[in-house]
């Protein structure tokens, strides 16, 4: 009988998702005829619904938890062997409840379960960084643990992003280098601003004229600010047009030479493709450590203690650049004072 896989990635994060997506050939060469299955939101469907290894999409309209207890009980009449939830959020009633009503046979935590625990829970704990006392880990340090839990050796953990064929056609890019610049994280402490934007832009313009800039945007409002700002420079910078899903946004960062972005799912977009990324952090030791890029050449910046993302100065991105492109597979962490 063909062993089938829950995978639970019901939070909605595309860069989490990204993460997971290395799992799926691994556990396929384990058991070739496994059927993996996917709970998942509508923001990081996009990463599932296209891969070759995922059989079942069991979709969540929205973070509500009579949304997610629907995706869950159809998930449960597939009739899941395992079920594999790697957050440490095992107190939210509503992880609580998505694991019940699925009610896989076996059940894989990161954590003891604080209310229910059963029997044969495979509790993979560890010190995954969340101590004060502890170095962090990668998030993607979980996702081995699991692997080698069920005799799995991965080398290396790479993740492995597929996407469809309507991902929209992109911009001409002609002669030189062509950049991502994704300026919006989770918060706006994370993003880039406006005012930041403009000065970054226009000092690459100036600075780099072999470089051209592709804008992605977030919303419609950034798309329409960003065209009033950047109308003058429209020879070598282009602007995405905003998308309901993030799928034209990844499809821009594999066909980058190079990518600048915030804490946030394009980090991991572009170390999925190897790509050379700029990342700008907030002073969090954990993000820092638990999010960093994994591309063979990348450039961390983390802003001063108490600062935000667009307090980090554009002369120390840009010297960061001018690095990054003299020294191609080179990794570099700079904490600014």
């Amino acid at each position: 009988m063909k062993k089938r896989i829950l995978i639970l990635s019901h939070d909605n994060k595309i860069g989490d998702a990204i993460v997971v997506t290395g799992l799926f050939k691994p556990l396929r060469a384990l058991w070739p005829d496994c059927e993996i299955g996917v709970l998942c939101g509508g923001s990081n469907a996009a990463l599932y619904r296209f891969h070759p290894d995922v059989k079942w999409l069991h979709m969540s309209s929205s973070r509500n938890v009579f949304a997610r207890m629907w995706a869950s009980l159809k998930a449960r009449f597939i009739g899941y062997d395992m079920v594999v939830h790697f957050g440490l959020d095992l107190a939210n009633p509503s992880v609580q409840i998505v694991l019940n009503l699925v009610n896989a046979k076996q059940r894989f935590l990161f954590l003891k379960h604080p209310t229910k625990p059963l029997p044969n829970d495979v509790v993979m704990a560890g010190d995954w960084g969340y101590s004060p006392n502890t170095k962090a880990q990668h998030y993607s340090a979980r996702h081995i643990r699991f692997l080698e839990t069920l005799g799995i050796t991965p080398a290396p953990y790479a993740y492995d992003i597929h996407l469809g064929s309507a991902e929209g056609a992109l911009p001409n890019q002609g002669n030189g280098l062509w950049m991502v610049i994704n300026s919006q994280s989770s918060a706006a402490n994370k993003s880039f601003s406006l005012p930041w934007l403009n000065e970054f832009v226009n000092a690459v313009y100036t600075q780099q004229p072999h470089i051209h800039m592709q804008l992605l945007s977030a919303s419609p409002a950034l798309e329409a600010a960003m065209h009033d700002m950047f109308g003058t420079l429209m020879d070598r910078v282009s602007i995405s047009p905003f998308a309901p899903t993030v799928t034209p946004s990844l499809a821009a960062i594999q066909s980058a030479d190079l990518v600048v972005t915030p804490d946030t799912y394009a980090v991991h977009a572009a170390s999925a493709w190897n790509k050379p990324v700029i990342a700008l952090y907030e002073p969090s030791v954990l993000s820092v450590d638990s999010w960093e890029p994994l591309s063979d050449t990348y450039a961390q910046i983390i802003a001063p203690t108490d600062k935000a993302v667009s307090d980090i100065a554009v002369p120390v991105v840009m010297e960061a650049l001018a690095h990054l492109l003299a020294t191609p597979k080179s990794r570099a962490r700079a904490f600014l004072n």
